[in-house]
């Protein structure tokens, strides 16, 4: 499910069950040697001509940043564009803190479905939405998941570099 590649805002963290994330629950700029924190941004592609879909995601995790790409040519999936991109990123994110013993994960998204979808907030309408919406209701236990909202394509370091993944790994042009 993942492709691993290893090299060494201020607004209100949203855990997945709607409640407030703490200060003292660890949230973005985790300490570099506590390795049950991390924070990933994760982004979507969609390239129209091979109708491939395929995520881009960066995540910071014991003071290292991970890359991870990947793409795919579900046909279903493949008709909710990039946004099926989003959400295999989110799941890969989430994948890697589960396996990796990390209990708190921060996910920056541009698309408000990756934190809607999750929380129950949006009906879920496709298999792939549905999909999501159980993957992370069958991790819950195993880590907490706080989502941030980011403006897409302005400048954030982490969601231009995860957007690049995922535009590399359909083959868009960057």
């Amino acid at each position: 499910f993942l492709g691993i590649e290893s090299s060494s805002n201020s607004e209100i963290p949203i855990d997945v069950d709607g409640s407030i994330a703490s200060a003292s629950s660890c949230v973005d700029g985790c300490i570099a040697s506590d390795s049950s924190c991390a924070t990933a941004y994760v982004d979507g592609s969609y390239n129209i001509a091979t109708k491939e879909f395929g995520y881009g995601v960066v995540m910071f995790h014991n003071g290292e940043e991970l890359h991870m790409s990947k793409s795919f040519s579900d046909a279903e999936m493949a008709s909710m564009r990039n946004v099926a991109g989003e959400i295999f990123g989110s799941m890969a994110a989430m994948e890697y803190a589960v396996n990796h013993g990390i209990t708190n994960l921060s996910i920056y998204y541009d698309y408000m479905g990756i934190e809607m979808w999750a929380a129950g907030a949006w009906k879920c309408n496709k298999k792939g939405t549905m999909a999501y919406r159980d993957y992370v209701a069958s991790v819950r236990d195993e880590i907490r998941i706080h989502f941030r909202k980011v403006k897409g394509h302005s400048g954030i370091d982490g969601n231009e570099e995860a957007d690049m993944l995922a535009k590399q790994a359909v083959g868009n042009e960057i």
